[in-house]
């Protein structure tokens, strides 16, 4: 465990022990961390960490070949999944053997993808709750992580798609409120949220709450533009011209936000949406 990086970062930022520790630990917990490396628990590492805007993995490096190698297949999962690529992203992750071996971080992130992986693709519901709920009752017990965000977004999806709609927008309610309180401090959570952003912005849109839709879909196409991320934005302006179609909106909005879309999709080799795109059932 790299601790000196952690003393550096507070240093840098011109932190006490105590200013650091307020609100989140005692300064003499904090005192044990930094002399000895006596880990406090993972709710308060982890707040420590966000504080200081630094991850598990900036303590925890990875040092060796094989372990670089199979953090390189977890970040190709992870981006097969972000652009539609389940089975691949599946296959990825087969790779890698047993998540236990690797950092709190590289096992969170596992358990984050797999579960994505089953409930979009319509596995079985039971092994999707199973890995989200190792992140939620295991590693993340206070649920201060993004990784509890996700789970609680990816448990949405997957009653969503067993049609409980009923428990579906328990897990989604629950990440609504926070979404504009999401973090972007790097591409990994950028990514992140714009999941969150997006699938709770679906669920809402197919079930009748239009506003509240197109209310994080428009966010979202602000945090693309304002970190230039495209990845995502196909699927949001095409789910917020199908809301306007719903609504019985502009139709010239609907047209120029399905035209971005198509724009976008084409960028992204996004073949599935395009059909979706020229079948839209636009009003005369």
């Amino acid at each position: 465990m790299n601790i000196d990086i952690f003393i550096e970062t507070r240093k840098r930022l011109h932190l006490s022990q105590d200013q650091l520790a307020n609100g989140i630990c005692t300064q003499a917990t904090l005192s044990k961390f930094e002399r000895n490396g006596k880990v406090p628990s993972l709710k308060i590492l982890l707040q420590l960490c966000d504080r200081l805007e630094l991850t598990l993995n900036d303590l925890f490096p990875l040092n060796h070949d094989e372990d670089s190698v199979r953090s390189q297949a977890l970040e190709q999962a992870e981006f097969q999944l972000l652009i539609g690529e389940y089975k691949e992203a599946a296959a990825s992750l087969k790779k890698l053997g047993n998540p236990e071996t690797g950092t709190l971080t590289f096992q969170m992130r596992f358990y984050f993808i797999r579960g994505y992986i089953t409930a979009l693709t319509g596995g079985p519901i039971a092994d999707s709750l199973y890995d989200f709920s190792q992140i939620l009752n295991r590693f993340d017990e206070g649920h201060h992580s993004m990784y509890s965000m996700l789970a609680y977004t990816g448990m949405g999806i997957a009653y969503s798609n067993e049609d409980d709609d009923e428990r579906a927008g328990f897990y989604f309610n629950k990440v609504a409120g926070e979404i504009r309180n999401l973090s972007f401090k790097n591409r990994h959570s950028i990514w992140r949220a714009l999941n969150i952003i997006f699938y709770t912005g679906q669920f809402y849109g197919r079930n009748g709450e239009l506003k509240n839709s197109n209310d994080l879909l428009t966010y979202g196409v602000e945090v693309c533009a304002r970190f230039h991320v495209t990845y995502y934005l196909a699927r949001i302006l095409y789910q917020r011209a199908l809301n306007q179609q719903r609504l019985q909106g502009d139709s010239h909005q609907i047209k120029q936000d399905l035209q971005d879309a198509a724009a976008f999709a084409r960028l992204n080799s996004n073949t599935k949406l395009l059909q979706m795109i020229e079948e839209f059932p636009l009003n005369d």
